[in-house]
């Protein structure tokens, strides 16, 4: 494409494990370089934005440069999403939307290149992962609703030369079926999901830790704690299914995901396609190890280059070498996301904090929570429980179990499993809410 944010470095594909931190940083440099210029060219957004900052781009060089640089957030795509576009309709080859989460689902457009982009991370990061061209994958996602991450890791697989199953996030029944009719070694899913599929199996007289699956690779959800330990939905998967688990974190805007490799120790992130920083609240960029936003600053994008992009997702880098032998930063587990932090009787809550917990108690079998502000400097929480018609668990042992972990008891209030889904499908939204915000205005 004429104009296009080329990265020359001929080991932007490959190789990139071998790289030694000197490498990394000039190709982290030129990315900038090259992402910053293109963006102040070809995007009317970023184009105003310098004009009126009175920011020069070419004065942009490397990553200190850079955090001279204001943050694009999601309330500015949210607003202005095509003056972000950087190419015509007629280079457009497909747009995918955000799960919209937190607001109205945001349009993010590719052209052909973005594609092959999108499928080179997840080569990388099935790369991470051990997955070769010998390995049958199973994609218990979907490919339809717009959704990037299928036709992420199917690219990704393609470019691997993988055998894919498309078998979609249907029927536990079903993947069941194609485990033992087709025997796949990997399946990508999310991990609630596959803890459902293993509880039918069980249910049916069929262990999934005597199939043919020995990795899975899992997406969307919280795998594990701020340690990089199992959390408790990890530990029942690693029981379940008797395979490796890797953990992976991606958002739409960003085009682009974090895996582990197999000393589970954080997301390795990719130096030709991205540059991640974590900020305070006060927007200043911490030391490595250092809890705080993600921000991150996408290379090689022709579409919707996004320079500086808040996620609102709280977490950490590391930037000692990896186990596997990488001396490419990793990133955290997410610990929460900025605008769903609670402050409930001077406690600071996040979901995820409540979620490890319900995940860990045997008798529930689904949740909701739902925040509300009744004042302006407190928030409540009240959680829907579906118990397990078997036990004997109540409200109140639920509310203690939450009690002795958070130091603080939210409402509790059982409900059948057909109302805690109603309540996580009310929003109309693509993917299953767990955590629904009423609260007037979100802390921030």
């Amino acid at each position: 494409m004429k104009n296009s944010p080329p990265i020359k470095d001929p080991r932007t594909w490959t190789g990139e494990a071998s790289l030694d931190e000197h490498d990394q940083v000039q190709l982290r440099d030129a990315g900038i370089r090259e992402a910053v210029a293109y963006a102040a060219t070809h995007s009317p957004f970023y184009n105003r934005l310098f004009a009126e900052e009175q920011i020069d781009a070419e004065a942009v060089t490397d990553a200190r440069t850079l955090e001279s640089l204001p943050f694009t957030t999601k309330g500015d795509l949210g607003r202005l999403g095509r003056d972000f576009w950087c190419v015509g309709d007629d280079q457009i080859v497909d747009i995918s939307t955000t799960s919209g989460t937190s607001g109205e689902p945001t349009l993010y457009p590719m052209t052909a290149g973005d594609i092959a982009r999108l499928g080179r991370n997840e080569f990388l990061s099935f790369q991470c992962a051990g997955i070769a061209r010998a390995d049958t994958v199973l994609l218990a996602v979907t490919m339809d609703r717009c959704f990037i991450a299928g036709l992420a890791y199917y690219e990704g697989l393609r470019q691997i030369g993988s055998t894919v199953l498309r078998c979609g996030a249907g029927a536990p029944g079903h993947l069941l079926a194609m485990v033992e009719k087709l025997r796949p070694k990997v399946i990508v899913s999310v991990p609630s999901f596959l803890k459902i599929v293993g509880e039918f199996g069980a249910s049916q007289g069929i262990s999934v830790a005597g199939s043919s699956v020995e990795k899975l690779i899992c997406i969307g959800e919280p795998l594990r704690a701020a340690d990089h330990s199992l959390n408790p939905l990890g530990e029942i998967l690693k029981a379940q299914w008797n395979a490796e688990l890797f953990s992976t974190y991606g958002i739409t805007e960003l085009a682009t995901s974090f895996c582990e490799c197999d000393a589970g120790a954080g997301g390795h992130l990719h130096p030709s396609l991205l540059h991640a920083e974590i900020v305070d609240e006060e927007g200043r960029t911490v030391p490595g190890g250092q809890v705080g936003e993600l921000v991150a600053t996408t290379f090689g994008v022709e579409a919707m280059p996004l320079i500086r992009f808040r996620t609102g997702d709280m977490t950490y880098l590391r930037r000692e070498q990896c186990e596997c032998g990488r001396v490419t930063p990793r990133i955290g587990p997410i610990l929460g996301r900025r605008n769903q932090m609670m402050k409930i009787k001077g406690t600071t809550l996040y979901p995820s904090a409540v979620q490890r917990i319900l995940d860990g108690i045997e008798g529930v079998r689904d949740y909701v929570m739902v925040v509300t502000s009744p004042t302006p400097l407190s928030d409540e929480l009240e959680i829907l429980v579906a118990l397990v018609d078997e036990v004997a668990e109540s409200s109140e042992m639920v509310g203690h179990r939450l009690q002795g972990e958070l130091k603080v008891k939210p409402r509790i209030r059982i409900e059948s499993i057909e109302n805690i889904e109603r309540f996580q499908h009310s929003q109309n939204l693509r993917k299953k809410q767990r955590f629904i915000d009423r609260r007037a205005a979100p802390l921030h």
